[in-house]
Parts: C-alpha cells; structure tokens; sequence
C-alpha cells in the first residue's frame, strides 16, 4: 500500500508550496511522526511530518521548487503495521498539515497554528517578511522594518530580498555581477567586509566553478542542424585550385559567383530530398558561413548566378550587419565555407542543413587555394561530383 505526501495548505491563499529542504531520501525508514519535509509558503515556513510507518519510495520535488497545493510530493511505502500513534484511522486529518498537536476531528486554525510556530522564533524581527527572510536578516543584523519604511526592501522580503540586499552591502558591483554569472552562493564568503573582484575570481578558480551560459535561439539552431549534418552519408573530393584575387572584391565573392554558375550546369546541386522525393530548384542558392558578433550563420544569397560580382561583394559586406530572417537563413542547396582569411591551410565543411554538398576554402597560397568539396551520397554519385568540381574548376578561372 502507497501513501501519497501532498503539498499541504497552510494558509487560506497560499496556492502553491517551496520545498525547502528534505529530511529523508528515497529508501529511509520512516514512522509516524518523523519530520519529512521543509516548506516554505506565502506566510510561514513549517516542517511536514509522516503519517504512516513505511519507507520512502519516491521522493517527487527537489529542493527549491515550487509545487501547487494538493500535488504529490513523496510516496511512502506503507510496511503494513498499526501505526503507534495515538490517533485512529477514523481520526486521521483531511489535510497533511502537521504539528505536534494532536489533530482532532475540530477544524484546525491554520494561521493561528502557523503565528504559533513562528512567531517565538521571529518574534524580535519587525517588519513584512517570510520566516526564512526574518531568520536570514536576524543572522545579519538586518532591520527589515527600517529598510521597507526607507523603500530599501519590498514588502512582504523574501530570502532573494535579502540576498539581493546582502549582495550589495558586501560586494563591490563588480565582486556582485561575478556572483550573479557564477550563480555563487554569497554564503560561501565571509560577509563581514567588502568583497572584490578578486577574492571572488579566487574563489572561482580555487573551486573550478564554471560560468554557465545559456544558449541562445542560433545556437541552439547550430547545434541541431551539426547533429543533422553526422546522419548523412556522404564524401570528399580535395582539389587544389587556382584563382585570381581581384582589386575591392571579396574572394569570397569569387568563390561564390564560380560556385553559383557551375550549380547550373549541375541540376544535382540545386537539389535536396524531402519526403521520398528530388526537388530540383531553378536558382543557385548558396549557403555561405558567417560569423558575426551575434553568432555564426548560414546566410543564403539567392539567385547568386545572376548577381554580379559587386552585388555578391555588397552582399557580402550587408549580411554581416543586418538583422536576419529566416528568408536570409533558408532555402539553399549548396554551401561555402571559407576560413582562409584566419590562414587555414584545409578542412572539411559539415553539409547544412538541406544542402547536397559544401566546399570548404583554405588560405591562398601562391594563388593557389585547396578546396574540399563535401557530397551528400543521397543526392550526388562520385561521378556527378567530379564532373560538377572540374565545373566550378573552369568557371573560377573565367570569372571577370
């Protein structure tokens, strides 16, 4: 037989509960009696004792989150014996609220009940705050009341009030936005002088804590598209090939425009699968790797066969500035990436997204650059490949 410990009700708005801290964990033998939980609500802080002599079987809210009233929080595992309690069966409360009064078959006074708990406890504390902000601010020496009356503290504090109002009589704004990236606990220093910069980034690197950085919507997006990219069968043809660099042109823009109109001598590299099918596109578009100060895109250029040269090098200029749409991200059946500019002799391009292949461009060396041409086996056959690579061969070397 299970019982089933709930997010109790301890006051008439309270709508939802903050575990606070665990007494047992999973597997513990518990009794009637033993103090299970700590939980924090709008107005009070109380511990949940245990109904049933059992085990614990599941433990379902970690500490620190915050759970809707009535919800299961921990399941016991009845062990099948008369609880030694003095209460009877027909004697148990409705609600799993606690104390060390025994329940009666009278309605219980829950914020009479709680002011009981806590008030000796709190009781040299003035001001509007929850009993783990007034417990923190006795720790501290804080005067809740002079602080709300100053507008220092909201009204009701919580422990975040308190913290936040610690943080900033302790640290410097420096020391203070190390702790805010780090997630620290100001708890782990000494507050009983202004902290630095430096004694925090001591810490850190002491502890080998690590800042930990949200990821964004692209980078997120990077991620999944890379993870795509290793499912798809593909191979490389390495060539090295020569190419002119052109006064005010990008060579990238060269790359591109030869890449565009050997695309339309080869239909393969205008297309991408999607449901069993071949979808065979008019345009050359391009995917072309940028890196921004916001991130690294595939920007598409369309139609980049009938673009100029120095409407491809504007191009070039304008995507590493505006603000991007999907419609600059989507698209393409092609890709380019090229890091000569950081001097990289050679590498090899993961295929974005939809894309039939990719060339990866190194520096140019003696006018000479050394490409790798990624294929999507799916989409293009080794044959097709070369044929498409001698292509854009010949079309580089005609480019004006």
């Amino acid at each position: 037989m299970e019982y089933k410990v709930t997010m109790p009700i301890l006051s008439d708005t309270m709508d939802k509960g903050k575990i606070v801290k665990w007494y047992v964990s999973v597997g513990d033998i518990v009794k009637k009696g033993d103090k299970l939980v700590e939980v924090e609500s709008d107005k009070a802080t109380m511990d949940i004792e245990n109904y049933e002599n059992g085990v614990v079987k599941k433990i379902l809210a970690n500490v620190g989150d915050e759970v809707p009233v009535k919800s299961v929080i921990a399941i016991i595992e009845k062990s099948g014996q008369e609880p030694s309690s003095q209460v009877s069966s027909s004697k148990k409360p409705s609600s799993q609220v606690l104390s060390s009064k025994k329940p009666s078959s009278e309605e219980i006074d829950i914020d009479k009940l709680i002011n009981e708990l806590t008030s000796s406890s709190e009781q040299s504390i003035s001001g509007n705050a929850s009993p783990v902000a007034k417990k923190k601010a006795k720790e501290y020496n804080i005067d809740i009341e002079k602080l709300q009356n100053e507008n220092a503290l909201p009204k009701p504090a919580h422990e975040k009030d308190i913290n936040e109002f610690l943080l900033n009589r302790y640290f410097t704004k420096k020391a203070a936005k190390l702790i805010n990236e780090y997630n620290l606990d100001i708890n782990e220093f000494k507050l009983n002088h202004k902290i630095r910069e430096t004694e925090v980034l001591n810490y850190i690197k002491t502890n080998n804590i690590a800042k930990t950085i949200k990821l964004n919507a692209n980078q997120l997006a990077v991620i999944k598209n890379v993870e795509n990219s290793l499912t798809k069968p593909i191979f490389f043809i390495f060539e090295e090939i020569e190419i002119e660099k052109k006064e005010g042109i990008k060579l990238t823009a060269i790359l591109i425009k030869a890449l565009a109109n050997a695309m339309q001598k080869n239909p393969l590299t205008r297309s991408v699968l999607k449901d069993n099918s071949l979808l065979t596109y008019p345009a050359s578009n391009i995917s072309v790797a940028v890196s921004r100060n916001d991130g690294l895109y595939m920007a598409v250029i369309k139609k980049a066969e009938e673009k100029t040269l120095n409407e491809i090098n504007e191009w070039l200029k304008e995507i590493k500035t505006k603000r991007l749409t999907i419609e600059d991200l989507t698209n393409s059946t092609f890709g380019l990436s090229n890091l000569g500019m950081f001097n990289i002799k050679r590498f090899s391009a993961l295929i974005n997204d939809k894309d039939s292949g990719i060339m990866a461009v190194g520096s140019l060396i003696d006018g000479k650059i050394k490409v790798t041409f990624t294929f999507d086996h799916r989409i293009i056959n080794g044959v097709e490949a070369a044929k498409f690579v001698n292509d854009f061969k010949n079309e580089i070397k005609g480019i004006k």
